[in-house]
């Protein structure tokens, strides 16, 4: 039985414990917040995934990291504050001999993550960054029909992820998501997940061509990229600007020489498939929790269970260099060799 040890309570903290809860090798013994009010209150994301528990009975309250690291025998510990702190609690974590599990995205710039892949790679512990649309089988599928040329190759492929601005989070009346130096703003922390569906579907493109638009106080609250590939048409679309009322969305489509696949959460259903031959179909999912499954794979992983890490930290940096230069080319204006 791994014991796990979750450090940060917000919207992700208390998404992970519901997950951790449904695991029978694990056993969440230990939570660290700096804010214990957190613990007693319900906590606001863009969409509804946190476990509302109150009760944590046998279960240690920390509200000092190092406190916990010293005095709790956990594990396994969860990171899932806010980004700028990923780096210092991991490399902690790690020097304590903990296997790491830490929210997406790794870090706020490439130099970090290459700071943490280092401690990671002289530590006894094991480190994996949780991005979870790696982990979610409607995902996989589309990176399983690219890979076996199922439906011939890639000809486009399209991604739109809108959300309300990040109320969330807010301290003294404004969002650290809204602080670009903390969350590295909507390219880093929303439009990171298409960035990394990119990477991962189709490997680095050559080089990104990027657009920005920025509200009358600086924030950058929509970005358009195109990425550059020598026999394809890819582009992707991040939003921080949605009114109250639109609250989310997530869409891409690829088109496929013999097939289209569309995803859209704003639509039911959400997926489809529509073959050049045949009519269109939706796949049957075993569990599309994307959350629940990457934390069952970390476990698994981490258990001896799966002999590699699913989803290697290192490329988890990949894409997060991949949005750095996203944003280099939306301030310059120029095309950015990645």
């Amino acid at each position: 039985m791994k014991k796990v040890a979750i450090v940060g309570f917000g919207f992700m903290g208390r998404t992970h414990y519901g997950s951790w809860k449904k695991l029978k090798g694990a056993k969440v013994v230990a939570i660290c917040d700096s804010n214990l009010a957190q613990l007693r209150n319900k906590v606001k994301g863009n969409h509804d995934t946190a476990d509302d528990s109150t009760d944590f009975t046998g279960i240690a309250i920390y509200e000092d990291f190092a406190k916990m690291l010293a005095e709790c025998p956990c594990d396994i510990v969860d990171v899932t504050l806010p980004t700028p702190l990923h780096p210092v609690m991991v490399k902690a974590a790690l020097a304590a001999g903990k296997d790491v599990l830490s929210e997406k995205p790794m870090a706020v710039d490439t130099k970090t993550c290459d700071a943490m892949l280092a401690c990671s790679r002289k530590a006894k512990g094991k480190l994996m960054i949780a991005q979870c649309l790696r982990f979610s089988e409607m995902h996989a599928y589309v990176k399983n029909l690219i890979d076996s040329g199922r439906c011939g190759k890639v000809i486009s492929a399209d991604f739109t992820r809108v959300s309300m601005t990040p109320g969330w989070g807010a301290q003294g009346g404004k969002s650290w998501f809204l602080d670009e130096a903390k969350s590295g703003g909507v390219a880093l922390d929303l439009h990171i997940h298409d960035a990394d569906l990119v990477n991962w579907w189709f490997g680095r493109p050559d080089a990104v061509s990027s657009r920005a638009h920025r509200r009358a106080d600086g924030v950058m609250d929509h970005i358009a990229t195109s990425y550059i590939y020598p026999d394809k048409v890819v582009s992707a679309v991040g939003n921080w600007g949605a009114v109250q009322p639109f609250v989310f969305e997530a869409s891409f489509r690829v088109m496929f020489e013999k097939a289209v696949v569309v995803c859209d959460t704003r639509r039911s259903p959400t997926f489809m498939v529509y073959p050049e031959k045949g009519k269109p179909f939706t796949p049957r999912f075993r569990s599309d929790d994307p959350y629940l499954n990457e934390i069952k794979a970390f476990l698994a992983w981490t258990t001896g269970r799966t002999p590699k890490c699913p989803f290697p930290a290192s490329e988890a940096r990949d894409s997060v260099a991949l949005v750095d230069a996203e944003k280099k080319s939306a301030n310059t204006g120029k095309v950015v060799r990645t």
